[in-house]
């Protein structure tokens, strides 16, 4: 098998891969302090003993804060709810008939958010927002999350669960999914709903992960973690082994037909029991069937550690978006 990176790819995913040459997923928390002890010995004259102490007391808290993290990332997929934390627009519009107790969030960008959104709903743009705004969002109330095609809105979801929020995903987003209803105008509003000044606590290592999560979404050269068709393909066509594509649909579907060299996980609750299969020394690209499951389940194995990245559009469908629609070929063995 080669072990080269083609040039097509360009810089963005280049860069990408070797970031990943060195990362791996989280170890124990004691490197940190190490370097710490190091860097006393060298700059003080601190006693030994006392040095020692609070490298000690730096390893336990580091170690608290990587199990607060990994505890809830492990959780979500061990306490996986049979709605897959997922909503159609349908049965959302059913609950706000009902006038159903509920938080909606919008996390498009202000210009479209005043364009015209769900009423009531508060604009929490897709990044540093959402992580500053953590503690402003209800604990003990069903929150409904909506982007523009449900992939980073399924992201923020992961996130919101693992930060102790009720948080489900508005199935295909704003694009494909609410404004593709029938008589969704009904339910728009142009008008700025107001954020509460009720605050909920957030276990500060959670929020610390979090918002490095947004940050490095932000600023990563794969904008969002969503990995391009048209770059995977360039990777396969390579037969490159500096990356592990992860399959989260059925097995019977994974069986029918998929991308050539991907293992296969399915989607759903105790899939976590499996992350252990998954290589730690390589990026990580999971599919699904549109990007909105597999968005989820790499933004939990992002908190475990894994550098994973989520292929827009997922498998897709032929004359639609993702590998299918892009008329890449799949592979049964």
């Amino acid at each position: 098998m080669k072990k080269i990176v083609p040039v097509l790819i360009g810089l963005t995913l280049a860069a990408s891969l070797t970031a990943c040459a060195t990362k791996t997923v989280k170890e124990a928390p004691s490197a940190a302090p190490q370097t710490t002890a190091a860097a006393m010995e060298e700059t003080t004259e601190a006693p030994a003993e006392t040095a020692g102490t609070e490298t000690e007391a730096e390893t336990e808290a580091a170690a608290k804060t990587e199990d607060s993290v990994t505890a809830a990332a492990v959780d979500y997929f061990k306490n996986f709810p049979e709605d897959k934390h997922m909503v159609s627009v349908t049965d959302l519009f059913a609950k706000i008939d009902a006038d159903e107790d509920m938080v909606i969030i919008d996390i498009r960008k202000p210009e479209d958010y005043a364009a015209g959104h769900l009423k009531g709903a508060w604009n929490i743009p897709y990044g540093a927002a959402v992580a500053e705004s953590l503690d402003k969002i209800p604990d003990d109330t069903p929150v409904y999350v909506n982007c523009y095609t449900g992939q980073t809105s399924s992201q923020t979801v992961a996130l919101l669960n693992a930060a102790g929020k009720f948080a489900t995903n508005i199935q295909s987003g704003w694009n494909n999914g609410i404004s593709q209803e029938e008589g969704y105008e009904a339910y728009i509003d142009t008008e700025e709903a107001a954020i509460p000044d009720d605050t909920y606590e957030v276990d500060p290592a959670i929020a610390a992960a979090i918002a490095d999560y947004y940050k490095e979404a932000t600023s990563n050269t794969i904008a969002s973690f969503n990995f391009k068709a048209e770059a995977l393909k360039e990777l396969v066509d390579a037969e490159s082994e500096d990356y592990t594509i992860l399959s989260i649909r059925r097995e019977d579907d994974y069986k029918q037909g998929h991308i050539a060299g991907a293992m296969n996980i399915p989607f759903g609750k105790g899939m976590q029991e499996h992350f252990s299969e998954i290589p730690t020394d390589k990026p990580v690209v999971v599919y699904c069937y549109s990007g909105q499951t597999s968005s989820q389940t790499m933004a939990i194995l992002r908190l475990l550690g894994y550098e994973a990245y989520s292929l827009s559009g997922g498998m897709g469908k032929e004359g639609g978006a993702g590998w299918l629609g892009a008329g890449y070929p799949v592979v049964t063995e």
